[in-house]
C-alpha cells in the first residue's frame, strides 16, 4: 500500500482552508489555520491552549497592535531580545523560552495570516478589526 507523502497532505490542506470564500477569494483566517496548524499548534497547541509554548487566549493583550505581533513571530524569542531587549509586548513580559524566529520559515504574508487567525481565533478580536488591523480586505 502506498503512503500519501506529508508534504501533499498539508499542500491540500492549505487549498481547502483557502477554498472559504464565497466569491472564490482565498479566507485569510483559513489561510492561517492552516499554517498555524502545519508550524505552531506543535508547541501552542491545536486550540491554542499551550504546551511547549504559552496559551494564545490572551495574546491581543500582549500585542494590542498587529504589526508588532508579525514582528514577534518574525523575530523569535532570540531575536527580539536583540533588537528590542528583555521585555515583549504590551504586558511587558520577560523574553524567555524558545520561540523560533520564522522569518526564514515563513513569507511576511504568511506570517501575517497566522497572527490574523491566532488574534480572532483565541483573542477574540472580531473579525473585522482584526482583518483591517492585519493589513487584509476587511471583505476576505
Amino acid at each position: 500500500m502506498s503512503r500519501i507523502p506529508i508534504a501533499l497532505l498539508a499542500l491540500l490542506a492549505c487549498l481547502l482552508a483557502a477554498c472559504g470564500g464565497g466569491d472564490g477569494a482565498p479566507d485569510p483566517i483559513g489561510q492561517g489555520r492552516a499554517i498555524y496548524g502545519d508550524r505552531c499548534s506543535v508547541c501552542h497547541g491545536d486550540g491554542g491552549q499551550g504546551g511547549v509554548g504559552p496559551s494564545l487566549q490572551g495574546v491581543v493583550e500582549t500585542w494590542p497592535d498587529c504589526s508588532d505581533h508579525v514582528e514577534w513571530i518574525t523575530l523569535g524569542s532570540d531575536g527580539w531580545k536583540e533588537v528590542h531587549g528583555d521585555t515583549y509586548g504590551a504586558t511587558d513580559r520577560p523574553v524567555a523560552g524558545g520561540m523560533p524566529a520564522h522569518e526564514q520559515i515563513l513569507t511576511p504574508d504568511e506570517r501575517a495570516l497566522v497572527a490574523l487567525f491566532e488574534r480572532v481565533s483565541y483573542g477574540s478580536e472580531p473579525r473585522q478589526a482584526a482583518l483591517a488591523d492585519c493589513g487584509f480586505d476587511s471583505e476576505g
